[in-house]
């Protein structure tokens, strides 16, 4: 026997364009992002913008440098870390 939590609560159609709006899911003016399942399913996920850190670079000889190297490895783990956060 399935629980109540199974059952849709909710059905929502959209417009002859394709669009879908709900006040009381959806907030306005944000974006979101649309994947559909394999069951027939859409995941709609809220994009969120994330702080990100800016390093300005300085003037060394006549040649704009970043004050620090920052190594292949260095970028692929927090390209994996942001990626498995999601």
């Amino acid at each position: 026997m399935a629980g109540a939590w199974y059952y849709t609560r909710m059905t929502l159609k959209t417009d002859y364009r394709g669009r879908l709006t709900s006040c009381d899911l959806l907030g306005a003016n944000k974006v979101y992002s649309a994947t559909k399942r394999a069951d027939g399913s859409i995941r709609l996920v809220e994009l969120v913008e994330k702080e990100v850190p800016f390093v300005e670079p300085i003037k060394v000889n006549g040649h704009w440098r970043f004050p620090f190297k920052v190594g292949r490895k260095t970028i692929a783990d927090a390209v994996r870390a942001d990626r498995d956060e999601r």
